[in-house]
C-alpha cells in the first residue's frame, strides 16, 4: 500500500517540477533609436529614446541557457559572434521580458578609447565562448549614473529566477 501511496504522490507533484517558461526573455537589435548625451551626477552620459525594436531578436529566449548576475553575462545556446562582430556604437539593442524593453545598450568594440557611459555595452569582438557579458561602466560615488545600470532588474532576474536560469 506503501509504494502505491508514495507512487500517486509523486505523480501528483512531478508537473510543479516544471520550469516557467511563460515569461520570455529576448535581445533584439534596435531598427532604429535616437540617442543624446545627457549630464547624469556631473558626468556626461548617452541616452537611447524612441527606440524600435528589430522583427525578430538577436537572442531569443530558448538560446539563454542562463545569466549570471554577478558578472551580468547571459549564456547562450547559440554562437552569435557572426551576427554582432561588425557592428559598432551606432547600432543598439534592448534586452526585454515580454517584449518590453528592461535596458538598452549599444555595441562598443574594445579597441576604441573612447568610453560609453549610461547604458550597457557589448564588445563584438571580445564575444566569445557564447558568453555575452553587458558591461556598464560605473564612476565611484555617482549614484545618480548608478541608478541608471539596469542589467539585474528586478523584472529580469525575477524572470529568469521562475524559468530556473539564474546563476
Amino acid at each position: 500500500m506503501k509504494p502505491l501511496f508514495y507512487s500517486i504522490l509523486l505523480i501528483a507533484l512531478f508537473p510543479g517540477c516544471k520550469k516557467d517558461h511563460s515569461t520570455k526573455i529576448e535581445i533584439y537589435l534596435l531598427s532604429s533609436f535616437t540617442s543624446a548625451v545627457v549630464q547624469v551626477g556631473g558626468v556626461p552620459a548617452l541616452s537611447i529614446s524612441n527606440a524600435v525594436l528589430a522583427g525578430q531578436p538577436l537572442v531569443a529566449d530558448k538560446d539563454i541557457s542562463f545569466y549570471t548576475a554577478s558578472t551580468s553575462s547571459f549564456k547562450l545556446n547559440k554562437d552569435i559572434k557572426g551576427a554582432i562582430q561588425s557592428l559598432s556604437t551606432s547600432a543598439g539593442f534592448a534586452v526585454t521580458v515580454n517584449k518590453e524593453p528592461v535596458y538598452y545598450g549599444v555595441f562598443h568594440p574594445g579597441f576604441l578609447s573612447s568610453m560609453t557611459i549610461g547604458v550597457a555595452t557589448i564588445d563584438p569582438i571580445l564575444f566569445y565562448n557564447r558568453e555575452l557579458f553587458m558591461h556598464f561602466i560605473r564612476i565611484d560615488g555617482n549614484t545618480e549614473l548608478t541608478l541608471l545600470d539596469r542589467r539585474n532588474d528586478t523584472r529580469l532576474l525575477n524572470a529568469l529566477r521562475a524559468s530556473g536560469r539564474l546563476r
